[in-house]
């Protein structure tokens, strides 16, 4: 087995992935009870040559296709970590069974175009307590080494 095959590390454990497998796993944390927001982590790869913000672009563009009463209010900087990584934060909110759900969404370029994506997602209008808690998750962030 070469040592270079990528390691995959999650809660309950690690496994090793075959040659050229990549990570897409979706990760969601919740916490009991009613309009409590949710966060997700995800993982995407931008195309050859495309920076991050045309990847949002991109992103952005599909999503208003395929998510109903899409309505996007905010698009800005964030950090990821201690200054680990710049990336960009879109404010949003989407109809699901009629409806509204709201969201911050931060995207980052981790390496070699492998994108990594935290989301905060509620049905009631996130407040600015949400907004901090978002923001002391993504400030909580460290590398694996």
């Amino acid at each position: 087995m070469s040592e270079n095959l990528p390691l995959c590390l999650f809660t309950e454990g690690r496994i090793t992935l075959p040659d050229q497998y990549q990570d897409r796993t979706v990760n969601v944390f919740t916490l009991p009870g009613e309009n409590m927001p949710a966060f997700n982590i995800s993982r995407d790869s931008m195309n050859d040559d495309e920076t991050l913000s045309a990847y949002i672009d991109r992103q952005l563009t599909l999503i208003q296709k395929h998510l109903k009463g899409w309505k996007q209010t905010e698009r800005v900087p964030v950090v990821l970590g201690n200054n680990l990584l710049q990336g960009e934060c879109v404010h949003a909110s989407y109809l699901r069974d009629g409806k509204r759900l709201f969201q911050q969404q931060t995207v980052f370029n981790t390496s070699e175009n492998k994108i990594l994506v935290f989301t905060m997602t509620c049905t009631a209008i996130l407040t600015d307590g949400d907004s901090q808690q978002f923001q002391a998750l993504l400030a909580s962030f460290c590398f694996n080494t």
